[in-house]
């Protein structure tokens, strides 16, 4: 009982201290930071999947402490974000958790730390990132519109233009809040799942993406702000345009990577040589549109058992 008790406290420290390390690289090193801020929650994860809630909390703690003595604020804030991602992932592989399970889990994780300390930011230090944002944007639209005034090719209503897009961009940043805090934890999770496997962890697996499926009541959803933005038009700025305009973001994403799936999945289907598949994702980008009517006719119409000669299954 000694030994496994001093086992799992050296551990524990090393773990914490690696964490630390790797904020401090992170946040002194720009260059190496670029790579070693994909791995900061990997020493948590790796301690979170041996050891149950209670040591794993008391390490992930230790690491933000030990992360704000050596790194400062800076450091601190780094170590917030990672901390609840790396103390999810171990706890999730411990539990026996699903990959999605623990992806969506750290995903939220991000994006309630994000969030978290956005407020803090502009309560304490009176910074308002999205203020911040709107003005940078507005100042380089600016400078464009002087440039084409000077060869003579600023449209007349440009002003008018560059409103509509910053209130399009104050619009969206919600959504686009959500998106890349999920995006941050796929990467992560990608990332820290290979390597908690090398060292001797047994970690989940996604299902492939050529099955990915989503419900059906997402059409359902679409339908019902499609509907609500063409009945009521809400004024622009006002709390149902944001609401609006957000849903119709997150759902084109989701219909998105549907779109996506069903690609990937008809190559391989059909035979095609796999290889295709990537610059079929490159094209899909600039043709979103048809790519999005694609995922949202496969999640209400069985494309793939035409695809497959299986209609009725």
């Amino acid at each position: 009982m000694g030994n496994d008790q001093a086992r799992r406290l050296t551990f524990g420290a090393m773990m914490a201290a690696l964490f630390a390390l790797l904020t401090a690289l992170t946040y002194y090193v720009p260059v190496i930071g670029a790579i070693t801020v994909l791995v900061i929650p990997l020493p948590l994860a790796l301690y979170g999947a041996r050891y149950s809630r209670g040591p794993s909390l008391t390490v992930s703690v230790a690491g933000v402490v030990l992360s704000f003595l050596i790194a400062g604020p800076g450091g601190l804030l780094l170590a917030l974000l990672n901390a609840p991602v790396g103390f999810i992932i171990g706890d999730g592989v411990r539990t026996g958790k699903t990959k999605l399970y623990i992806f969506m889990a750290s995903g939220l994780a991000v994006l309630i730390m994000g969030v978290l300390q956005f407020a803090a930011a502009a309560a304490f230090m009176n910074i308002n990132i999205i203020s911040e944002l709107t003005d940078s944007l507005r100042a380089y639209y600016e400078q464009t519109g002087e440039l084409m005034k000077r060869f003579d090719m600023l449209p007349d209503d440009y002003d008018q233009i560059v409103n509509q897009m910053i209130l399009m961009v104050q619009t969206l940043i919600p959504s686009m809040f959500i998106i890349v805090s999920y995006l941050t934890a796929f990467i992560t999770v990608s990332i820290i799942f290979p390597l908690m496997r090398k060292l001797g962890t047994d970690v989940p697996k996604f299902g492939k993406f050529r099955n990915l499926k989503f419900p059906v009541v997402l059409l359902f959803y679409y339908a019902i702000i499609l509907i609500v933005s063409l009945l009521a038009k809400p004024e622009a700025g006002s709390t149902g345009y944001l609401i609006i305009g957000n849903a119709m973001l997150i759902l084109r994403v989701l219909f998105f990577m549907q779109g996506l799936s069903l690609l990937a999945f008809a190559v391989h289907a059909t035979g095609i040589p796999k290889w295709l598949f990537v610059p079929a994702v490159l094209l899909a980008i600039p043709l979103s549109p048809i790519v999005v009517l694609l995922g949202i006719l496969d999640v209400g119409f069985n494309i793939r058992g035409f695809i497959t000669g299986s209609k009725g299954k």
